[in-house]
């Protein structure tokens, strides 16, 4: 299968296309980069500029049209925070679709610092008791990361990028010396805040992804191999950024100005034009974390693209009740539940029923296996609102689930789940619902069909007592059979299942007939 990824980030757009060789590995067949600056205008003004708008647009159709060239079967395509944070975006998602045919997803900085990370471990392969600390410097934000047997342990998503901080705080050419002195305080103030979560924990290996940071280790590169009046090519990859080399680097970028910047070799005319804020950035970040060196690293956001939907699919194809706290892109959702201490017990019952329920029904439903994940994290998150109120807690459930850094899902898949949660118990989903209603058509109809299995699957483990031992479905054209094998009769959960099947019978067309049987 031939597979390509599109990150539309704040400064740049990335396409990669690979053709997939196993569950875990993938070979690069095309890639590509163009510059269009999107977080410049939202810097400024919180918009996506028209023109901003236009470069992307053509970019992203020449990309789309190399990558089905390439013969790929589907395009991944993910936006990062310039996209995320503009006022406008659905203007431009919705203008990349009917120009394009291409969909976006937005990553929340979380996701986008957790995909990073599983480039950088699949790239790198640390050893398994190494702790791996990535670096990610992008256009509009930071994403920072420590990761501990292949797995992300400290996920941070700093609002700073190179793009950003030098629309902000720059505006000299060169920068003058009090706008230096403002950012390099700024940036070392807000790095701190979140510097004891890296440092308390500590790390063995340190990595630094994307343009800004490949850019200042090829200058350092050209420049340690000009003392030794030697010209060879450098690396993509593993190229050493030492602090003390970056220290001096920036005193003598924050004199010149562009035109003198952009004679520094290894470094191109669109990248000088942020290097001051960049450089400065990864400076502040290097004393502040207590990094001596950093690595660069060729693979970022969009190879994490990749390996994600590998192990999306995987997970997928095992799919079952017996792994179901296994499946890594489940575990932010499970973190939830611990935090908003729910009952874990029954999440993770109400969450293998409705996945059984989900496959028994598949030719009424007729969703594909990615819906089935939507559905689990739902069911597991569906009471974490009690940690607020009982009262209502569908609602604070769903509030809950919008607000969260819920880690494995894109801002879409977030969408739904939340309006899944909304629906588990009580009303049934209408227009006026506000949450509802922000929902595309489509997704609108997956949201009733989930919600119809979810609000049986949360019916059959009433009391939270997991008493449903096995269960068996079937259908004909007015009716859908449920057997259930019971440790014993409840007379609670048949009255739920009446009460809940109301949403069931609407979209499905059939009435739910329950059965209990005692276990043997």
């Amino acid at each position: 299968m031939i597979t390509a990824a599109l990150d539309i980030g704040s400064n740049s757009i990335h396409l990669v296309v690979v053709e997939i060789d196993g569950e875990k590995s993938f070979r690069v067949l095309a890639s590509g980069k163009e510059m269009v600056r999107l977080g410049r205008s939202v810097a400024r003004d919180r918009k996506l500029s028209a023109n901003a708008m236009n470069r992307a647009v053509e970019a992203i159709s020449k990309f789309s049209l190399r990558a089905r060239e390439c013969k790929a079967t589907e395009i991944i395509a993910v936006a990062t925070s310039a996209t995320r944070e503009a006022l406008n975006r659905d203007e431009f998602l919705e203008r990349v679709v009917e120009e394009t045919g291409v969909h976006i997803d937005l990553l929340s900085g979380i996701e986008e610092a957790r995909l990073i990370a599983l480039a950088v471990v699949a790239k790198q392969r640390p050893r398994a008791r190494q702790r791996l600390l990535a670096i990610d410097i992008g256009g509009g934000s930071t994403e920072v990361s420590i990761s501990h047997k292949g797995e992300p342990v400290v996920l941070i998503s700093f609002d700073l990028g190179a793009v950003r901080i030098t629309e902000q705080f720059i505006t000299g050419d060169p920068i003058s010396e009090k706008q230096l002195r403002r950012l390099r305080s700024v940036l070392r103030a807000v790095i701190a805040h979140r510097a004891p979560e890296i440092t308390k924990l500590g790390f063995d290996l340190c990595f630094g992804t994307s343009g800004t940071i490949n850019a200042l280790g090829q200058i350092l590169w050209h420049r340690f191999h000009a003392e030794k009046r030697a010209t060879p090519a450098y690396p993509v990859s593993g190229l050493p950024v030492r602090l003390d080399d970056l220290r001096v680097l920036n005193e003598e970028m924050a004199l010149l100005d562009l035109d003198a910047r952009s004679e520094i070799p290894g470094l191109n005319r669109a990248r000088a034009e942020i290097i001051v804020a960049g450089g400065q950035l990864l400076e502040a970040l290097m004393e502040t974390l207590k990094i001596d060196e950093l690595m660069t690293c060729e693979w970022a956001l969009r190879e994490g693209v990749i390996l994600a939907q590998l192990a999306r699919r995987a997970s997928a194809a095992t799919a079952s009740s017996a792994n179901l706290e296994r499946d890594p892109s489940l575990r932010g959702a499970l973190a939830l539940v611990e935090h908003f201490q729910s009952d874990r017990k029954h999440a993770t019952k109400v969450a293998h029923l409705a996945q059984h329920l989900f496959d028994s029904l598949r030719p009424l439903h007729l969703l594909g296996t990615e819906y089935r994940r939507l559905l689990v994290a739902a069911a597991l998150l569906h009471d974490i609102g009690k940690f607020v109120s009982h009262t209502n807690h569908h609602k604070h459930s769903a509030y809950l689930i919008g607000c969260s850094d819920l880690t494995g899902f894109m801002t879409s898949e977030v969408k739904i789940i939340a309006n899944l949660a909304r629906y588990h118990r009580s009303s049934l989903p209408k227009p006026k619902h506000p949450y509802y209603a922000a929902l595309a058509e489509a997704d609108r109809e997956v949201v009733r069909k989930l919600s119809a299995l979810l609000r049986v699957a949360d019916a059959l483990d009433r009391d939270h007592e997991g008493r449903v031992r096995s269960l068996t479905c079937s259908y004909d054209d007015k009716k859908v059979s449920l057997t259930a094998v019971c440790s014993r009769v409840s007379d609670a959960t048949q009255y739920r299942i009446e009460d809940r099947s109301d949403l069931f019978s609407e979209v499905f067309g059939r009435k739910i007939e329950f059965e209990i049987k005692l276990a043997g």
